[in-house]
């Protein structure tokens, strides 16, 4: 499995040949647009252009999933679980289970959507603040889920126009953890079974 970042929430996952992205967000925010081809794009609020721009990515057969409920899609298997501000995702790859937050905005998860989730590895969580989760909030639900992974998102970056937060409050509020950005994160099932300890993975976004 590869992860790339293009910026806010939105990713590009490939396994194998199936590729997925995440919440592609429009120029209106400062940023370039995600682009390219992808079998799959995750929508965590439709309603919002800062998290549903079609216009860039994929075509008429590419699968769209952006509400609560569950799909089996290609072999994959999302579940969709309603949070404030979000849709908020448990999809299983490859025997990995991700964890995709979005624009959430919840102080902490509630037990059934704990339960719903399920076991997390991987866990994508907003940190930026003020629409979304900051770095407190962000670190509970960290908590709360355990994953093997955190890759932080919805930040502060060059060029973007809305005000958030800095990744590095996140990464404080963890407890001092420092992680240096990559260019990409490959991770497979055996690596999850390396440490019990949660890592945070920051990623650089892809220009």
């Amino acid at each position: 499995m590869v992860i790339s970042w293009f910026g806010l929430s939105s990713f590009k996952i490939s396994f194998g040949s199936l590729s997925l992205i995440t919440d592609p967000f429009s120029k209106t925010t400062g940023l370039m647009p995600p682009r390219g081809q992808t079998d799959l794009v995750i929508l965590s609020n439709a309603e919002s252009e800062l998290y549903s721009n079609r216009d860039t990515v994929g075509d008429e057969n590419t699968f769209v999933v952006d509400s609560p409920g569950e799909y089996d899609v290609k072999g994959l298997f999302i579940r969709g679980v309603a949070g404030r501000g979000a849709t908020i995702y448990s999809i299983r790859m490859e025997d990995i289970r991700l964890g995709f937050l979005g624009s959430l905005k919840e102080t902490e998860l509630s037990d059934e959507q704990v339960e719903e989730l399920g076991e997390i590895d991987i866990l994508f969580v907003p940190v930026g603040g003020h629409s979304v989760c900051d770095a407190e909030e962000a670190v509970k639900i960290v908590n709360q889920l355990e994953p093997r992974f955190v890759i932080p998102m919805h930040y502060a970056q060059s060029g973007l126009k809305t005000s958030l937060d800095k990744v590095e409050q996140f990464l404080k509020e963890l407890g001092g953890t420092k992680a240096a950005p990559q260019e990409k994160f490959t991770l497979k099932k055996s690596d999850l079974a390396v440490s019990d300890k949660t890592e945070v993975i920051v990623l650089e976004p892809q220009r």
